[in-house]
């Protein structure tokens, strides 16, 4: 197997509203595209609502406020997702950890996601993490 399979892949353009919760808009359009592999290229908006699970953390933290979004990272899956968000608040202090779903949107998101129509994500258990990681899977037509 091809251990950096590779594809072309579709920009996509995503403009969140008031209200919206990120994750859920990523798995709408995610289900939307009808492809098995999706990656967050850029995101620049805001919060009031930020879910987030921090580093080496089981349990979710909801932070409540005026937050802007300075990164989003990540990837999609049929099944799961894996995203990092990054967000300072008023005095600019900045943290993150991994995007959970119930983040709220406070005044927009845009977000730009590539589509990679030759690829497949899913999620198995890696022996040397511990963890259920990305499997990349080239799809052949």
């Amino acid at each position: 197997m091809d251990p950096h399979p590779q594809s072309t892949g579709v920009f996509m353009a995503l403009r969140l509203k008031p209200g919206d919760d990120p994750v859920a808009a990523l798995r709408l359009a995610f289900d939307d595209a009808g492809v098995r592999a999706m990656a967050i290229v850029t995101c620049a908006g805001s919060l009031t609502r930020a879910v987030l699970r921090h580093a080496n953390c089981d349990a979710a933290t909801v932070h409540d406020g005026h937050f802007e979004i300075t990164s989003m990272v990540g990837t999609i899956d049929p099944q799961r997702h894996h995203l990092h968000l990054s967000i300072a608040d008023g005095v600019g202090q900045t943290f993150g950890g991994h995007l959970l779903s119930g983040s709220v949107v406070y005044t927009t998101a845009e977000i730009v996601v590539l589509l990679l129509p030759e690829l497949s994500f899913s999620r198995e258990p890696c022996a040397l993490s511990g963890y259920d990681e990305l499997v990349i899977r080239p799809l052949r037509t």
